[in-house]
Parts: C-alpha cells; sequence; structure tokens
C-alpha cells in the first residue's frame, strides 16, 4: 500500500459592487478528472481582462479557451514549455483580434495557469494575477505581480500599505495581447506535500490580507473558502470583479497489484 497525492479544489467568482459585468474567466481543465497522474497533470487557469466590458470579457474568455487547447493538443512532454507555448499563442490571438477589430483596440488580460501532476506543481502567469502556497506554518505568494507599483515596492520606493492603496495599483507592466510578444514567468517542479493548499485569484482580492487568506484556507473546505474569500473582498469595497480557485492536498491510500490488492479493492467496493 503507498500514499498517493489526491486534489479537492473549488472556484468562485464574483462582479463586486461597483462593476456591472464580471470581465474575469476560470477553469479547470480536464473537467472530468482530477488524476493527478495524468499525462498532462490537471490544469488551472485564472484570467482578468482589461479593456472595457466586452474587450476585457473576450480578453480573458480566449486566454483560458486557446491555453487550456494548446496545453492539451500540442503538448510536448515538458510541462513549462508546454505551458509557455499556450501562453504565446494566447496572446498572439488576441493581439491579432484587438487590431482587427476596433471595439477590441486596447484589449488585453492577466493571466496565471498552474499544472499539478504527480508531487509537482508548474506556474506561467502575465499580470498581476497571483498565486499562493498555504500551509500550517505559512502563506506564501508563488508569483510576483507585473505592474508599476508592484516594481516601486520590490525597489524600495513604497511600503507594503503604500503599495495595496496606490492609485495605480493596477497599471499593468505585462499582459497577454497588449504587444505581440510577451515574456511570460515561468516556476517549475514545485514539489507538492499533503495538507498544502493553493489559492489562484484576480486581483480583485488585494484588499484581504496574506494572514486573512490563511486562516479562511485552513479553517473551511475548498468550496466554503472560496465563499469567505469572496465575501472578504466584498466587505472590503468590492472595487473589482474578484475570482478564486481553492485547491487542496491530500493523500489517500492506493492499494496496489496482486491477489490480496484485488481482494481488497474488491472490498472497498
Amino acid at each position: 500500500m503507498s500514499n498517493k497525492l489526491t486534489l479537492s479544489f473549488a472556484n468562485g467568482s464574483h462582479v463586486g459592487l461597483k462593476r456591472t459585468s464580471n470581465q474575469d474567466s476560470y477553469g479547470k481543465f480536464p473537467e472530468d478528472s482530477d488524476d493527478l497522474s495524468a499525462p498532462q497533470g490537471q490544469l488551472f487557469i485564472v484570467a482578468d481582462g482589461m479593456g472595457g466590458h466586452k474587450a476585457g470579457e473576450r480578453a480573458s474568455q480566449l486566454a483560458v479557451s486557446i491555453i487550456q487547447r494548446e496545453y492539451f493538443a500540442h503538448h510536448t512532454g515538458e510541462i513549462a514549455s508546454s505551458l509557455h507555448r499556450a501562453f504565446q499563442a494566447a496572446n498572439r490571438q488576441i493581439y491579432d483580434d484587438a487590431q482587427q477589430n476596433p471595439a477590441f483596440e486596447g484589449m488585453g488580460t492577466t493571466c496565471i495557469a498552474m499544472v499539478f501532476k504527480d508531487e509537482h506543481a508548474y506556474i506561467a502567469h502575465v499580470g498581476d494575477s497571483r498565486a499562493y502556497r498555504v500551509t500550517r506554518e505559512l502563506v506564501e505568494q508563488l508569483t510576483k505581480d507585473h505592474s508599476q507599483v508592484a516594481e516601486m515596492f520590490r525597489k524600495g520606493i513604497l511600503t507594503e500599505m503604500e503599495a495595496r492603496t496606490h492609485p495605480e495599483r493596477s497599471i499593468l507592466t505585462r499582459a497577454l495581447g497588449a504587444r505581440d510578444e510577451v515574456e511570460i514567468d515561468l516556476i517549475t517542479d514545485i514539489p507538492l506535500h499533503a495538507g498544502e493548499s493553493y489559492l489562484l485569484c484576480t486581483d480583485g482580492l488585494a484588499n484581504v490580507t496574506e494572514k486573512e487568506i490563511k486562516r479562511t484556507i485552513l479553517s473551511h473546505p475548498p468550496r466554503k473558502a472560496c465563499e469567505k474569500l469572496i465575501q472578504l473582498a466584498n466587505d472590503r469595497g468590492g472595487e473589482d470583479n474578484v475570482t478564486v480557485q481553492v485547491i487542496r492536498l491530500e493523500t489517500s491510500k492506493a492499494v496496489t497489484g496482486g491477489l490480496l490488492g484485488r481482494i481488497k479493492n474488491l472490498w472497498r467496493r
């Protein structure tokens, strides 16, 4: 008998209290499987569109649909390179659409994608949507925001509180579709452990502190944690759309082959 990592997850998205449309998009693929040992793993995506009502919605929807399609259709066997290729394809399509249709001029989107495969995870991201790791001991932001204010904070020009409330905190330095080429951040071979949780979110969650994120995720199953995080964002003013995905890792006992294994599997049915 061997220990095997399994995942449970939930998604949540809300328009917020000040917007009339939700320009966020998200997805988990394959939709009908949670098997971490699948050849291409489990893919989670969150995108936050910009450029006006229709344009922002289209940009984020394109990002999710193209990345999942390209990742699975043209998988090279290397997860990081497959994610990179999928992001580049999404960037080109969003950029081309914006150039060809005046109604979509200036559209773009943030995007973060995370693949869970066996005992490792992989992240690709552009913009200021984030990935966090949450354990009993810590909450850790795994990604770096691609924004002017985040760069000023990293250089020591702004304090954390000044960055959190800065009026230009939403101005991005990178986005999918903003230019014909984009630099994509990749984080590879993140070791996974039972008991960890991961959070993907848009910047609508920016006013929720890391301490609150940790307490909420550790205190609730993924579905309830998503609801609570969205409620916290709206309690802080709900200035923007907010989207969250919570993924929790656990272990199950995998019964391995032989007659004894078959007997035990029959007994569990």
